[in-house]
């Protein structure tokens, strides 16, 4: 991915792709107590907020 994750919302595919790692793993990741009340606004897309906070749980790809 040549643009920084946060440039738009993303959908999980694309934040499993930023980590090189597969969706059920990212699922897996998201479940932990800090980040699973982050969840995808309107339909699939995690908004650039929510993208920032998982950043800020999971660091940099």
């Amino acid at each position: 991915m040549n643009e920084p994750l946060t440039s738009r919302p993303r959908t999980l595919k694309e934040i499993a792709t930023y980590y090189n790692v597969d969706v059920k793993t990212v699922k897996n990741w998201l479940s932990c107590d800090t980040l699973k009340d982050v969840q995808p606004e309107k339909g699939r897309y995690y908004s650039i907020r929510q993208l920032k906070r998982i950043i800020e749980h999971l660091g940099e790809a």
